[in-house]
């Protein structure tokens, strides 16, 4: 399964996977639209890949996730949409994501403290002036 990870440049970076092939895209939208779950979706795949469960569910905003030891399978609630995909490349893709969301944030925190610095020198001793 060949993919990349992009970032969206809208008000706020977000990474989205684009797949070789299309096929997977419900994929990508699972993982844009679940984003926040990431830590839950994370730990449910981890259970079913090393064997402390069989099988595992999660549901989401728009998407059920069905998880078992060789496959997951995707259903959009909305549209009843369904991909089959195996575990081993879920959660290659799922990591691979975290790492990207993780970078992003990296990123912007690195920025706001830039900003930070120029602030904290100028007000303390406005107050008593007057």
């Amino acid at each position: 399964m060949k993919y990349e990870i992009k970032i969206s440049e809208h008000k706020r970076p977000v990474p989205y996977v684009v797949f070789e092939d299309e096929a997977y895209n419900l994929l990508g939208e699972f993982l844009l639209a679940e984003r926040s779950f990431r830590r839950e979706i994370l730990s449910v795949t981890n259970d079913v890949d090393l064997g402390m469960s069989e099988a595992e569910s999660f549901s989401g905003n728009a998407f059920t996730l069905e998880i078992s030891k060789d496959a997951c399978k995707l259903t959009s609630d909305g549209d009843g949409r369904e991909l089959e995909v195996a575990t081993q490349d879920f959660k290659a893709v799922l990591l691979d994501y975290i790492y990207a969301l993780r970078e992003i944030r990296v990123k912007e925190k690195m920025a706001m403290h830039k900003h930070d610095h120029h602030h904290d020198h100028h007000d303390h001793h406005d107050h008593h002036d007057q």
